[in-house]
């Protein structure tokens, strides 16, 4: 049994402001055969993170932003749009020379491919355009890019040229996944000191071969436990290990280059779809706010482009009440403090996580998966054709008050989640939270005894 303590571990910090975390599978190796692309998103001056729905050139899109009171921000950090079309990144230090990590054009160009690409080459072909542009162009990243065909790739990009990772193509991806969080394998200055993020390569490398083995990839269980995972990939040290006896077993412990940490600002798993199946059921699972303290949602574009309220950028603070929330629970955590400043890289473990399972993760999880329970019953009827709009506007209904249920809950210190006190054997739900004083005629899942129940 190891402890970690801030003390002597402080002056291991490495800090890299604006570093993610990234994964890519093929549809070869998921359980469903839908290809899928993840981030883990840190961004230490870009915490304040919303969702918004937007027009582009040609396609509708969903994508997440900083604060921004603009109407349609500059800048767009992962996302996907009507034609199965997804992409994120991760900024690759020091690939355009061996001190410049500069990669300001990065966001504009995501906002750009989801507002008129549908296709992996179409976005091939915006990024030569762009990096023809070489007077006003600043790339240092790598880009994850999806479509409904199933193509899923990485892109090393500097300002001038990139390298094509394909994730479907078995010599360049045998496990049919790849990794990437802060370095290129291409840069000239790939070496044994810029491997920015080495720690949290190693993390997910760890819990990849720890989880999927089999290359049986859930894409569901990847979102739900990766941006939480609790392994330090340099110090191979598991935080679950030793963990505090209750909330109030005070454990200052080191908190640093974990996946999750202070400055992770959201998380998204951009799940593609099967072939044959319509594009638009391509879905964004997301987490805005600090993931360990924030549950996961899974959004689908629409007609009206209907988004739960808690997640969408609000039109007063221009920030998402669900980040604004999660922030706060994750001030509960770090609540270490050095010479009357908060430290940023350790933690009160037993406030994230303890025996009596009343620590902040915990309770997170719980409630992750109540809503990626009947997230993906909603899902997979929209996939099916059973599903309408009004259901998908009625399941956000249930997430907002979920989630403001959630909150009270744990900001007052009260252990226990429920969903419905109110449930009882006789009546059913709909997995948007309308209630039947009986059994429904029509098929479809729903929830009774707080079951899900499939009634056909």
């Amino acid at each position: 049994m190891k402890r970690i303590f801030f003390i002597a571990l402080l002056a291991m910090a490495l800090v890299d402001a604006w570093a993610c975390t990234a994964v890519i599978a093929s549809g070869r190796v998921t359980a469903d055969g839908r290809p899928f692309i993840f981030k883990n998103r840190d961004a230490s001056d870009g915490t304040n993170n919303s969702l918004l729905a937007l027009h582009g050139a040609k396609y509708d899109y969903v994508g997440v932003v900083n604060y921004s009171s603009s109407s349609s921000p500059a800048s767009i950090w992962y996302g996907h749009n009507e034609a199965g079309f997804a992409i994120l990144n991760t900024l690759s230090y020091y690939f355009n020379s061996p001190t410049s990590k500069a990669n300001t054009s990065a966001g504009a160009l995501m906002k750009k491919a989801l507002g008129q690409c549908a296709t992996v080459d179409e976005f091939e072909t915006l990024l030569q355009q762009t990096q023809a542009q070489t007077q006003s162009v600043t790339l240092s990243t790598n880009f994850a890019v999806m479509d409904s065909l199933g193509n899923v790739a990485f892109f090393e990009t500097c300002n001038t040229s990139y390298t094509k990772f394909d994730a479907n193509d078995e010599t360049v991806a045998p496990n049919g996944y790849l990794v990437r969080t802060n370095y290129s394998f291409t840069s000239p200055y790939y070496n044994e000191t810029n491997h920015v993020g080495e720690q949290r390569y190693k993390a997910v490398c760890k819990y990849m071969e720890d989880t999927f083995g089999d290359g049986n990839i859930d894409a569901l269980q990847l979102v739900h436990e990766l941006p939480r995972y609790l392994y330090h990939g340099d110090r191979e040290i598991n935080l679950w290990d030793d963990i505090p006896n209750d909330i109030d077993d005070v454990r200052p412990t080191y908190f640093s280059n974990f996946i999750p940490r202070y400055i992770s600002a959201s998380a998204a798993l951009m799940q593609g779809v099967a072939s044959g199946e319509n594009p638009e059921c391509t879905v964004t699972w997301l987490a805005v706010g600090w993931p360990c303290a924030c549950f996961t949602v899974p959004i689908v574009i629409t007609a009206s482009k209907v988004l739960p309220q808690v997640v969408k950028r609000a039109s007063g603070t221009y920030k998402s009440e669900m980040c604004t929330n999660a922030l706060e629970l994750k001030n509960r955590v770090f609540t270490i403090y050095h010479d009357g400043t908060q430290s940023t890289d350790s933690i009160d473990l037993a406030k994230l996580i303890n025996s009596e399972q009343t620590g902040i993760l915990q309770r997170v999880m719980a409630a992750d998966a109540q809503v990626g329970e009947l997230g993906e019953a909603l899902v997979n009827q929209l996939r099916a054709g059973t599903a309408s709009e009004s259901d998908v506007a009625s399941f956000y209904n249930w997430v907002d008050d979920y989630w403001r249920e959630f909150f009270a809950n744990a900001t007052s210190s009260i252990s226990t989640i429920t969903v419905d006190d109110e449930n009882d054997d006789s009546n059913y739900y709909s997995i948007g939270g309308v209630c039947y004083p009986g059994k429904p005629s029509s098929p479809g899942v729903y929830i009774n005894n707080r079951r899900k129940v499939l009634i056909k």
